[in-house]
């Protein structure tokens, strides 16, 4: 008899698979819901991410630009014999850009324009008055073209005059 006592004892009751069974299907249910809630929660951080790229993109353009304002007006208050060769990145995005110098000498200032992947971008920004000169082959006075020769630009000051070239 206490052999079978002890078979009785350890065969589960068809209560304790029951408990067994709604614990399982609660588990699955709030594993469910948990992951419903971590992809809507991925949903909208993309979403949001992707709504401020172009403003990312932009942000990048401008500071490009203002790279090369910075290593203008470094040059000019380094005075005469300042020399000085700025790297400058040649896409950015993988979009080449261009530096418009027309405005440089008489209105003194400069433009950077950009065709990017979410439209146009144009900023212009103060440079110090000074007589500048643009020189080389691969720059005309009117401005650079990012891609094309190489990515140096030289500047010379030799006290009067602040001398910008891009060689090949």
């Amino acid at each position: 008899m206490n052999q079978d006592m002890f078979r009785h004892q350890n065969k589960p009751s068809h209560q304790g698979r029951q408990y067994r069974a709604q614990v399982a299907t609660e588990f699955m249910l709030y594993t469910t819901v948990f992951m419903f809630v971590a992809v809507i929660a991925f949903v909208i951080i993309l979403q949001m991410q992707q709504a401020e790229l172009p403003l990312q993109q932009n942000t990048v353009a401008k500071s490009t630009g203002a790279g090369f304002v910075n290593v203008i007006i470094l040059s000019v208050k380094g005075g005469e014999g300042f020399s000085y060769n700025y790297t400058f990145p040649k896409t950015l995005f993988g979009r080449p850009y261009t530096i418009d110098f027309s405005h440089l000498a008489s209105d003194k200032y400069l433009i950077i324009d950009w065709a990017g992947e979410y439209g146009n971008f144009s900023y212009a920004y103060s440079v110090p008055a000074y007589d500048y000169r643009i020189r080389g082959v691969c720059i005309a006075s009117d401005g650079l073209v990012s891609n094309e020769c190489s990515n140096v630009l030289t500047l010379n000051n030799n006290g009067d005059i602040l001398t910008i070239e891009q060689r090949r």
